[in-house]
Parts: structure tokens; C-alpha cells; sequence
């Protein structure tokens, strides 16, 4: 539905604009199966232990900040989690790689639905779907006995010691963060639908495109030097933790990125990024031995801002078209102004719109605006 205000007419351009490269309602209900279909089979073929094998996602998926990648083509990546009921001192990390890597080769060969194939890579082993738009990592762990219930341990072909993660607690305090507009949106979309039970995914919190914004424009930014490029994991959690839990989209992507910088510390010479959930860890180690790195995400957030605060209210969906192509790139652009114009036509046809004076922006008209000319939106999609 249009509204009458510029903030919140540019907000729904933003919305639509981060709403195309997120991944689409029936592309997740597939990944979903996929990844159940997984975790029954693994139930089975660890002896039907039901605490061996279990499959749960991680990152992105699990929090609902899916990017579409701009390379790799193009395929939505799903994190996943394969965790063995298996006592650290019974199983090296090249056994525990090799055992989960055994299970998910038979699964292959047993013609599953999607006839995926397996491949190997440094943490995880890929499950690649030749006809779906995604495909799976599945990260092999085991219970981490001397931390909380949820913690585990992973494993990693450059280092030696097994290394220490809990996605589950992270997304739980992620999820923290923005639990009052995550219940406000739900309840205004459950009202929307006319239903009572409406689905995590479904509901997306400013945080949420706030994250998928700031993803997006970090891999256009760094599309010619990818290993420059900050982790997803560090721009989530300073995202998240300058997130103040209120306001218009643009307004939240432009606050948010002028904290993030200030989140990030500096211990003993070290740039870090702390983990929430445990505090010990820093997400930024890698910018240890890469200190361009460092430098890189200083000057990408500084752009990512500049970007953001640029749009402006008052300057016109043609405007507003252009700039949000330069942050997100002329398909998802393309596609939101296409989406918002054909919105204003079918307004228009009703003989509800009008000119929200001195912005150049579309709005509900009162009765007494004059009808506005048909409009040429910039990126409109040519036919």
C-alpha cells in the first residue's frame, strides 16, 4: 500500500530494493526440505540415534539475512550444522571431517530428491543442487562439553586446534536485539493476513535488511577484491549491536552505520570484534595477519554511510532509482522502481494520487490535489 509520506514512500523502495536479492519464500521452502531430508537420513544412518547427526542451520539462514551472491551464479548459500554425539577425545578433526563426509556420500548415492552432488572444501563439505538456485554447507561438529548446551566445536584444515562456535546462541541474542519490533512487525502482519500463526521468515525487522543492505553493498564494493572484503559475521554483530531498535529503514541504515566504526576495538595493538556470546573470541583475528583488511572495512563502511544518508526523502523516485542501483546494483533497483510504478498506476487508476508538494515524491492525494501525469520511472524494465 502507498502512503502519503516521502520517508516512508522511499522506505518502501528501500524495501523493495533489499526484498529482491533476499531469498524468495519458495526457494526457502525447498532448502528446508532439503536440509530435513538430510538430517532423517543421517538419523538413520547413525544407528537412529536421535542426538547423532543432527542437522540445523547456521548464519545467515538462521537469522534471516540471506544475500543473494553477486558471484558463484548467483546461488543462495546455506549454512548448515551436522553435529556428532561424539566425545572430543574419541575422534580427531580429520576423523570427524571424514566420518560426516562418509554419511553425506551415501546420501548422495542413495538418489535423494534434488540429486544433489558432494564436494569437498577447507571446513564443510557441499551439498551442490544442479537444478535449484542453492546449495548446502554442512559444517561437521561436536559438542563443546566445557561450554553451554548449545556450544560446539568445529574443525579446520589450517589450524590445529578444534575451534570454538554456538550459531544457535548467537542467533538467539541476535534475535534479542530486535525482539520488540520483531513482535511488533509480526503482529501487524498476522493483522495483515488475517492469520495467528505467521512464520519467523516472514517477518523482517529493520536490523534484518539493515544486515542484508549493508551485505550487499560490501560485495559490489569489493566485487574486484574479494579477499578484502569484511566477514558477514563481523557486519552482522556490529550491525546488531548498534542497532537501536526503533525508526524509519533509511533512518536505521543511517545510524547504524555511523556506530558500527566506533563498536570496533582496539586490544593491545589488536583490532577486535568481540562474539557476544563469548566475549574471549574475536571475530576480527583475521585482520591480524591482513591488516589491509583493517583499513578496507574502514573505508567500505565510511562509503556504505555516505551511500545511505545520500538517498534523502525529497529526492525523487527517479533519483532515488539511480542511487539505490549504485548500493545494491540495477536489477534490484530496476525491479523495485517497475514495482512502485506499477503500484502509482493502479493508484492513479483509482483516482487517489497526487503530488506531495515540494518533495517530487508520489503520495496519497486529499480531495483537494489535482491528478499528477503518468510518470517515466528511471530503470523501468524496457517492454
Amino acid at each position: 500500500m502507498l502512503t502519503s509520506s516521502p520517508t516512508q514512500q522511499l522506505d518502501t523502495l528501500l524495501e523493495l530494493s533489499i526484498a529482491d536479492f533476499d531469498i524468495p519464500d519458495d526457494v526457502r521452502r525447498i532448502a528446508e526440505q532439503r536440509y530435513r531430508d538430510v538430517g532423517d537420513w543421517l538419523a538413520d544412518y547413525y544407528d537412529g540415534n536421535a542426538a547423532d547427526g543432527v542437522i540445523y542451520p547456521q548464519g545467515s539462514f538462521l537469522l534471516g539475512t540471506v544475500v543473494q551472491p553477486i558471484l558463484n551464479n548467483c546461488e543462495y548459500d546455506i549454512d548448515l550444522v551436522c553435529r556428532r554425539d561424539l566425545p572430543k577425545s574419541s575422534v580427531t578433526q580429520a576423523e570427524l571431517k571424514q566420518s560426516v563426509g562418509t554419511a553425506l556420500c551415501s546420501y548422495v548415492s542413495s538418489s535423494p530428491a534434488g540429486t544433489p552432488t558432494q564436494a569437498e572444501s577447507k571446513r564443510c563439505w557441499t551439498l551442490n543442487y544442479p537444478h535449484e538456485p542453492f546449495h548446502m554447507d554442512v559444517l561437521p561438529a561436536i559438542p563443546d562439553a566445557d561450554a553451554t548446551p548449545n556450544a560446539i566445536l568445529i574443525t579446520d584444515r589450517e589450524l590445529r586446534n578444534w575451534q570454538h562456535s554456538n550459531p544457535l546462541d548467537y542467533a538467539k541474542w541476535f534475535e534479542g536485539r530486535m525482539a520488540r519490533e520483531f513482535a511488533e512487525a509480526r503482529a501487524v502482519l498476522a493483522k495483515r493476513m488475517d492469520v495467528d500463526d505467521v512464520p519467523d521468515w516472514n517477518v523482517k525487522t529493520t536490523l534484518q535488511r539493515t544486515v542484508q543492505a549493508l551485505k550487499r553493498h560490501r560485495d559490489l564494493y569489493f566485487e574486484q577484491r574479494p579477499d578484502d572484503r569484511p566477514a558477514s559475521i563481523i557486519i552482522t554483530t556490529l550491525a546488531a549491536r548498534a542497532y537501536d531498535g526503533a525508526g524509519e529503514l533509511n533512518e536505521v541504515l543511517v545510524d547504524t552505520t555511523s556506530r558500527m566504526p566506533g563498536l570496533i576495538e582496539r586490544r593491545d595493538g589488536v583490532w577486535w570484534v568481540p562474539n557476544p556470546i563469548r566475549e574471549k573470541e574475536n571475530f576480527a583475528d583475521r585482520w591480524e595477519g591482513r591488516p589491509t583488511r583493517a583499513e578496507a572495512f574502514f573505508r567500505w563502511i565510511e562509503q556504505a554511510h555516505a551511500d545511505f544518508a545520500g538517498f534523502g526523502a525529497d529526492a525523487g523516485v527517479d533519483r532515488v532509482v539511480r542511487k539505490l542501483a549504485e548500493s545494491f546494483g540495477e536489477r534490484s533497483a530496476k525491479r523495485a522502481g517497475a514495482s512502485y510504478a506499477t503500484s502509482l498506476s493502479e493508484t492513479r487508476d483509482r483516482g487517489k494520487l497526487g503530488m506531495a508538494a515540494g518533495t517530487g515524491m508520489l503520495g496519497a492525494a486529499s480531495k483537494s490535489k489535482a491528478a499528477i501525469p503518468s510518470h517515466t520511472f528511471h530503470g523501468d524494465p524496457e517492454g
